[in-house]
C-alpha cells in the first residue's frame, strides 16, 4: 500500500480526479438529501455509528464493517447490553472481536478496542446519560468534536469528525483521512504529503482550508470529502495495480 500512498500529482490526472469528484458529489447529494439527522436517530443507531468510528481507526473499512456487523448480530449494540455491567460488556465485545464467537478472522487490536468501547459506554451512558444529550450540551460542532476527543476513549480528531458527519450533525465538517490529505497535497492545499493529523489545532487549520475549497467549487464539505475519499481511494488502487 505504500506505493499507492506515495503517488503524487505528477502521476495522476488532476482534471480527471476533479471531474470524478464533482460527478460523485452530485450523485451523493441526491442519495443523501433525505438522510435522517441525529435528532431523529435512536440511541442504538447513534451508538452503532460511534462504535464504528472506534473500530475504523487505522483499520481497513471492510474489516471494521465486518466487526460492527458481528457486534450487531449478537445484540451487543442495544441499550440493555451497553448501559450496564460494563466489565462484562467489555468481555462480551472482546469475544466477538477476537473471533471466538464466529468463524471469521479476528479483528486487529481487539483487546484495546474492546476496552475503548467499554470505556466509551461507561462515559456516555452512566447515570442515565445519552449520546443525544451529550451532543445537545455542546455549543457547536467544534465544541462537540473537542469534547468527543477529550472525553470518549478511542476517538481522535478524524474519528470524531467521521462520527459527526455520519450522523448529520453538521455539513461543515471534513474527515481528513489519508486519502483526503493526499488530495489536499495534490491540489496545493498542503505543502507536504501527510498521512495523518495528530493535534486538534493542526486538524482545524487544515480542515478550514478544505472547507473553503469545497464551498468554492459549489459543494458542502461533508459530501465533498466523502466524494474525495472514494475517488482518491479508487485512483490509488488503480495506480497500485498498474505497478
Amino acid at each position: 500500500m505504500r506505493e499507492a500512498i506515495n503517488i503524487n500529482a505528477n502521476h495522476i490526472s488532476l482534471p480527471a480526479i476533479e471531474n470524478a469528484v464533482r460527478v460523485l458529489c452530485s450523485a451523493l447529494d441526491e442519495r443523501y438529501s433525505n438522510t435522517l439527522k441525529w435528532e431523529s436517530m435512536t440511541e442504538d443507531k447513534l451508538w452503532r455509528e460511534l462504535v464504528s468510528c472506534i473500530l475504523g481507526s487505522r483499520v481497513r473499512y471492510e474489516v471494521a464493517f465486518a466487526a460492527i456487523t458481528h457486534l450487531e448480530e449478537v445484540g451487543l449494540l442495544c441499550q440493555n447490553r451497553r448501559a450496564a455491567h460494563f466489565n462484562q460488556y467489555e468481555k462480551d465485545v472482546l469475544k466477538v472481536l477476537s473471533g471466538a464467537l464466529s468463524s471469521c478472522n479476528c479483528y486487529p487490536f481487539y483487546r484495546i478496542r474492546s476496552k475503548y468501547i467499554r470505556l466509551a459506554a461507561e462515559q456516555l451512558f452512566s447515570n442515565h446519560g445519552t449520546i443525544r444529550q451529550f451532543l445537545r450540551d455542546s455549543r457547536n460542532v467544534r465544541d462537540a468534536r473537542r469534547r468527543l476527543v477529550s472525553e470518549v476513549p478511542g476517538i481522535g480528531p478524524k474519528q470524531a469528525s467521521l462520527f459527526l458527519r455520519n450522523i448529520g450533525y453538521t455539513e461543515s465538517i471534513a474527515v481528513l483521512d489519508v486519502h483526503v490529505l493526499s488530495y489536499m497535497n495534490w491540489i496545493g492545499l498542503t505543502d507536504t504529503l501527510l498521512n495523518s493529523v495528530s493535534t486538534m489545532r493542526k486538524y482545524e487549520t487544515l480542515e478550514m482550508s478544505f472547507i473553503k475549497h469545497s464551498y468554492s467549487v459549489g459543494y458542502t464539505p461533508d459530501l465533498f470529502d466523502l466524494a474525495v475519499w472514494i475517488v482518491v481511494k479508487v485512483a490509488k488502487e488503480e495506480y497500485k495495480s498498474w505497478g
